[in-house]
Formats: structure tokens, C-alpha cells, sequence
């Protein structure tokens, strides 16, 4: 099985020279090599890029947080303008300043081809913010406070779209997305919580007024600002799990920043939530709160430097594994070439080796061994090769022996065979005169035996031609038969059809006498209808004698007139009628007289007929015994011909056979005798062979084995 499937490949390297063997077998290796190579490096240059894609959305998550704070700043400042402040309006119109420096600086930053997305949402943040830059003074507090919490909702949305088109949300590191997820979600989240509460608390001090509504907010926008601290706390521990190497400085900033907001909160609760006179200066109150929100910022801050540094480390990591590997790979290949020419080089020595021993060999030289500097199955080759030059010596010098006593044989051979071939021409001369007689012998048999055959068929033949006459008789007994029953049924059937036709007469016969009846019946109707007529016309003129008294009667006495009249017409029509059907019964009962005049007659021809078939069928039995006799006898001397034919066959069969072997015996001796020319011939041949083998054994140069 292993032999089948490897025969293409063993086709296919056997015609090839041991360069070209090298070179197909390095290019086969090297295409699954290369192919794997390339597939793990686009691999690494993939991660490679996609963590420089995240270091791309953590640059520009860390250039949209300063623009967020500018805009909660710029919120609070105006709430508490619009809410009597009048001294914050120097502050806005500072802040707005650093506003337009920080759009400046994103918008020149912003990484436009590979965030398309984002740059979308915040071409829409811009302008958001240019109505708000330019209507803020004409708004209410509440509303003012409202269109800046949505620039900042956009400008959160915008950090989360960031890190979504650049994959840095998808990163697959642990300690890189915790990390990733401070920056994202957490710290804006916190951030943004207290900014709210630092903007609607400095409009609450400014005002004076806290209602419901502000208050619940502010409780809400504390709520979650506790609930930031908590997942911002957790994110921290499983940094500091996941990642040793963490800043020191980065964990203190969190811890300071932590502090810093709850005490925020804690003034809140103290000054405006459960203080029933509010007395705090607004400007202080928002000092307080941007020192927090800072403090958070810069845990922003160096929470991005922090991840930007992990990344770049993966991407060193990422790019020395990939170099090391290219550079490993490569010592390897070489290193493999160079053993794969060394190889190469070896066995064409030790191929060059063999060439030139067995050319020498060749030559006749077979005194000297081949010595390979080798220990591969090569060797065993070199090894093979000395047997063979070995076992070449002691044959060759067997030969020269053989070749010498070959040549005295040769000569005693050749006159042994002179006086054989001399006895074989005697031999081959009587052997040939019986051959001929046997010869004589075979034609006259295969004659007699040839006229047997033919006698045995004319019988046979007769034979089977009575056979089928007996068949024949058989089938005409078998249809006379037949046809002696179909003749007693026609007798029956003449029988009924006479009985059915007596019968016929007999009611044709009564039909007449009814129909003598009828027309005297007929007759006394025509003579009623006549009196009718009579009486009818008498009972007119009575009618007419009476005058109008006797209209009515006359009119009665016309229509019985009438109807006498057609009475005697129809009584006429019936009478003719009656005297056809007479006439027509009159014709039938003749007729019906001469079908039985007929029918007596076909029943006599019927008897005589029944008479003759009973006679043919019993002359046909005859027939079909003595037919079948006579088959019976023909089979019996078909079968005692064949008997006599088969012996005559038999006996054919020995003197064929008797003169193939005498033909066999004179080829035989002819054959023989043409051996033993042949072998008188060989044994020149073998004298002059033998003196040419000695001639050529004494040229080869051999190795003296003895020692």
C-alpha cells in the first residue's frame, strides 16, 4: 500500500539528477515555511497596528478632556451669572477665551482619517457650542445650564465614539482595560457629576433660593457621584492586581482625588442642602469644587499617559518578538542551506567514488577496493561494491580453470557427436517407412468411418420422418374425433330445429283458423255499422219532419251517420288486411312444409356422413399403430448405426493416432538427428569458444585471495 502511494513521487525523483533532487526537495520545504512565516508576521503587524490605532484614540480621548472641563467651567460661571452673580461675567469672557484656543488645538489635533465617525460628532459639539457662545445671555439659567449639559453629553458621547473607531473599547489585555475603562467611562462620569453639582450649587448661592427641583438634582448628581467613587475605586484595585509596574504617583493622584470629592460632597450637604440660611460665598463654593474636579483631571491625565505607555510597551514587545523570530528563522534557514550544500557535496564524492571504481572495474581491473570517506547508507554501498569485485575475482578465476578443461572437452565432444549423427540418419530412414504405412492406414479408416456417418444420418433421418408421421396420424385420429362429436351435436341440432318447426306449423296453423274467426267477426261489424247508417238516415228525416223541435235529434242522427260510416271503412281496412296476413300465413305454412321436406334430407346426408367419419377413423387408428411401429423401428436401427459408427470412429481414432506417433517418431528422429548436426556444430563452436574465453580471462587483473 505504501509502495502504491509513494510510486508517483519515487517516478518523479528517479529522473532527476541529485541537484535537481535537492533543489525541488528545498523549495518544497521552504513554501510551507514561508507561508507560515508570512501568515504570523502579517499576524503580528495586525496587533501592531491595532494597538497603535487604540494609542490613537487614547490621544484623542486625553485632547477632548480639557475642552469638556472648559465647557462644565464655562456652565458654572454662567448659572451663576444668570442667577444675580454679576461679578463672574470677567471669568465667562476668560474662560470663553480658553474655549476657542482649545477648539483651535482639537481641531488642528484631530485625527480626521482614522475618526471619521468622531470627527462628525464633534464638528456637531462646535457648533452646539457657538450658540451657546453666542445666546447664553439671553437665556434663562435653567436653560442655559441645560444646552451646556448636553454640549457636555455630546462631548462624552464623543469620547466613548473615539475609543469605540479606534478599538481601544475592544482592547483584549486586562491590565490595559481597566485602565481604558478609568478614562472612558469612569472619571468623565465623575467628573461631569461634579461639575453638575458645582454649577447648580453656585447658581443656588447666588440666588439664594434652593426649590425642590435643584435640590433633588443635586441629590441625584451626589448620588451618582458616590456611585463614580465606587467603580472608580474598584477600576483602581484590579489596575493595581493586574499591572505591578503601575505608577506609584498615578495611585496617590486617585486616592487625593477621591478624598477631594467626597469632602466636596460633604460641603454640599453642609451649605446648601441641609443648611437652612445659605451664607457661603458662590465664588468659593465653585473654587472648591474645580479644586476637586482638577484634582480628577489630573488623575485623567495620567491615567491616559499611564495607558499610552502600556501600549507602546505591547507594541515594543510585539516588535522585538517579531524581530527575534525573523532574525531566529533566518540563522536557521541558513544554517539548514549550509548543511544542505555539505550533504549535497558528500554524496557526489562518494557518487564520483563509485564512478571511477567501477569504470576501472570495467577495464578489467578488479585488483584494488573502493574506500569511502562516509558512514551514511552510502557506505553500505561502497561495502556492496567490494563484495561484488571479491565474488567478481573467484568467478573469474573459476573461469580461466573452466575455460581450459572447456577446450580438451571440446575436441572429445566433437567426435562423439560425428559418430551419433552418422547412427540418427539410420535411425530417421526406417522410422520414416513407418510413418508412411500408418499414414495409408489412417486415410482408409477416416474413409470408412466417413460412410458410416453419413449411413447413420440417412437413418437417423428416417427416423425422425417416421416420428413425425406418427405425430401427424396421431393429431388427424385426434381430429376425427372431433369432428365425429361436432357431428353428433350438428344431428341433435337438426333434431330440435325439425321439433321446433313442427311446432312452427302447428301455431301457424291455429293463427289461420283465428283468422277465419276474425274476418267473420269483421263482416258482422260491417253489418252493424250498415244498419247504423240506415237507421241514421231514418232519424234524420224524422229530425227534418219535426222542424225546430227536431234539430238537436238530426244533429245526433248526422253523427251517428258518420260514425257508421267510418266504421264500415275502418271494418274494410281490417278485412283487407286480415286476407293479407292470410294470404302471408298461407306462403309460411308452404314454406314451413318444404324446410321440413329439407331438413329431412340434411338429416339423411348428416347419418350418411356419421358412417363415413366412423369408417376414416378407424382407418387412421390403423395408420397411426402401424406409423408408430415403423418410428420405433427406425429409432432402434438409428441407434445400433450409431453404435457401428461410433466403433468405426474408435477404430479411426487408434490409427490416427497410431500415425501421429509414428509422423512424431519420424519428426522425432529427424529432429534428433538435425540435435545432433546442431550439437556437432556447437562443439566446434564451443572448441573455438573456449579458445576465445581463455584469450579474454587472461586479460582481467585480479586480486590474489589465497593470502
Amino acid at each position: 500500500m505504501l509502495d502504491k502511494m509513494l510510486s508517483p513521487f519515487t517516478s518523479i525523483i528517479s529522473r532527476l539528477k541529485y541537484g535537481q533532487k535537492f533543489m525541488l526537495i528545498s523549495v518544497l520545504f521552504m513554501i510551507p515555511v514561508v507561508i507560515l512565516l508570512y501568515i504570523w508576521t502579517s499576524t503580528q503587524q495586525v496587533e501592531i497596528k491595532l494597538i497603535k490605532s487604540e494609542q490613537v484614540g487614547v490621544e484623542q480621548v486625553s485632547e477632548m478632556m480639557p475642552f469638556m472641563l472648559q465647557v462644565q467651567q464655562h456652565r458654572g460661571l454662567v448659572n451663576g451669572y444668570l442667577n444675580g452673580n454679576r461679578e463672574a461675567k470677567a471669568q465667562i469672557e476668560a474662560k470663553q477665551q480658553e474655549l476657542t484656543q482649545s477648539i483651535e488645538q482639537v481641531e488642528t489635533n484631530f485625527q480626521k482619517k482614522s475618526l471619521p465617525q468622531s470627527y462628525e460628532k464633534w464638528v456637531s459639539a462646535k457648533r452646539e457650542w457657538d450658540v451657546i457662545h453666542s445666546a447664553y445671555e439671553s437665556l434663562k439659567a435653567s436653560d442655559s445650564f441645560d444646552r451646556h449639559s448636553n454640549l457636555v453629553k455630546q462631548v462624552e458621547e464623543l469620547i466613548v465614539s473615539g475609543a469605540d473607531e479606534s478599538g481601544l473599547s475592544l482592547d483584549s489585555e486586562i491590565n490595559s482595560y481597566y485602565m481604558m475603562k478609568l478614562i472612558v467611562q469612569e472619571l468623565p462620569a465623575l467628573i461631569e457629576s461634579s461639575a453638575i453639582i458645582r454649577g447648580r450649587g453656585n447658581g443656588v448661592l447666588a440666588s439664594r433660593t434652593l426649590t425642590d427641583e435643584i435640590k433633588t438634582q443635586l441629590l441625584l448628581e451626589s448620588s451618582k457621584s458616590k456611585a463614580a467613587l465606587a467603580n472608580l475605586n474598584k477600576s483602581l484595585a484590579k489596575i493595581a492586581e493586574f499591572n505591578s509596574s503601575i505608577n506609584g504617583e498615578l495611585l496617590k493622584k486617585v486616592e487625593q482625588a477621591a478624598q477631594n470629592i467626597q469632602n466636596y460632597l460633604g460641603l454640599l450637604d453642609q451649605e446648601i442642602l441641609n443648611k437652612q440660611g445659605m451664607s457661603m460665598n458662590p465664588d468659593t463654593f465653585f473654587a472648591e469644587g474645580t479644586a476637586a474636579i482638577a484634582t480628577a483631571a489630573e488623575v485623567f491625565q495620567l491615567a491616559t499617559t499611564e495607558l499610552d505607555h502600556t501600549l507602546q510597551e505591547r507594541i515594543n514587545d510585539s516588535t522585538a518578538t517579531r524581530n527575534i523570530t525573523l532574525l531566529i528563522t533566518a540563522a536557521v534557514l541558513i544554517l539548514v542551506a549550509i548543511f544542505y550544500v555539505a550533504f549535497y557535496k558528500s554524496v557526489m564524492e562518494t557518487v564520483s567514488a563509485l564512478k571511477q571504481r567501477a569504470e576501472a572495474m570495467a577495464k578489467g581491473d578488479f585488483s584494488q577496493d573502493i574506500v569511502l570517506n562516509t558512514k551514511d547508507e552510502l557506505q553500505l554501498v561502497g561495502i556492496a561494491f567490494n563484495e561484488m569485485q571479491r565474488s567478481m575475482n573467484r568467478v573469474l578465476s573459476n573461469n580461466q580453470k573452466i575455460a581450459a578443461a572447456t577446450f580438451q572437452s571440446s575436441w572429445q565432444l566433437t567426435e562423439i557427436s560425428h559418430e551419433s549423427t552418422m547412427a540418427m540418419q539410420q535411425v530417421a530412414g526406417s522410422v520414416q517407412g513407418v510413418s508412411e504405412g500408418t499414414t495409408a492406414q489412417k486415410r482408409t479408416t477416416a474413409e470408412t468411418a466417413t460412410t458410416m456417418n453419413e449411413m447413420s444420418i440417412g437413418v437417423l433421418r428416417i427416423a425422425e420422418a417416421a416420428s413425425e408421421v406418427a405425430i401427424v396420424a396421431m393429431r388427424a385420429n385426434e381430429h376425427a374425433e372431433l369432428g365425429n362429436q361436432q357431428l353428433v351435436e350438428t344431428v341433435n341440432q337438426m333434431a330440435n330445429i325439425k321439433k321446433t318447426q313442427v311446432e312452427s306449423s302447428q301455431i301457424v296453423a291455429k293463427l289461420d283458423e283465428h283468422s277465419a274467426r276474425i274476418s267473420q267477426i269483421i263482416k258482422a261489424i260491417m253489418d252493424v255499422a250498415k244498419q247504423t247508417k240506415l237507421l241514421a238516415l231514418n232519424a234524420n228525416i224524422e229530425a227534418a219532419r219535426e222542424g225546430e223541435h227536431g234539430r238537436g235529434f238530426g244533429v245526433v242522427a248526422r253523427e251517428v251517420g258518420k260514425l257508421a260510416e267510418e266504421t264500415s271503412r275502418s271494418g274494410e281496412s281490417i278485412s283487407d288486411l286480415l286476407n293479407v296476413i292470410r294470404s302471408l300465413v298461407g306462403d309460411t305454412v308452404s314454406a314451413m312444409d318444404s324446410m321440413q321436406t329439407e331438413t329431412n334430407v340434411g338429416m339423411e346426408s348428416i347419418e350418411r356422413s356419421k358412417v363415413a367419419i366412423k369408417g376414416i377413423l378407424s382407418d387412421i387408428k390403423l395408420v397411426s399403430e402401424q406409423i408408430q411401429e415403423v418410428s420405433a423401428t427406425s429409432e432402434e436401427m438409428s441407434a445400433e448405426m450409431e453404435e457401428i459408427t461410433a466403433s468405426i470412429a474408435e477404430i479411426s481414432d487408434i490409427s490416427h493416432k497410431t500415425s501421429n506417433e509414428a509422423e512424431t517418431m519420424a519428426a522425432a528422429a529427424e529432429e534428433q538427428l538435425a540435435s545432433m548436426e546442431q550439437i556437432q556444430s556447437s562443439a566446434e563452436e564451443l572448441k573455438d569458444m573456449s579458445q576465445q574465453l581463455q584469450d579474454d580471462l587472461s586479460k582481467f587483473v585480479l586480486q590474489d585471495l589465497t593470502v
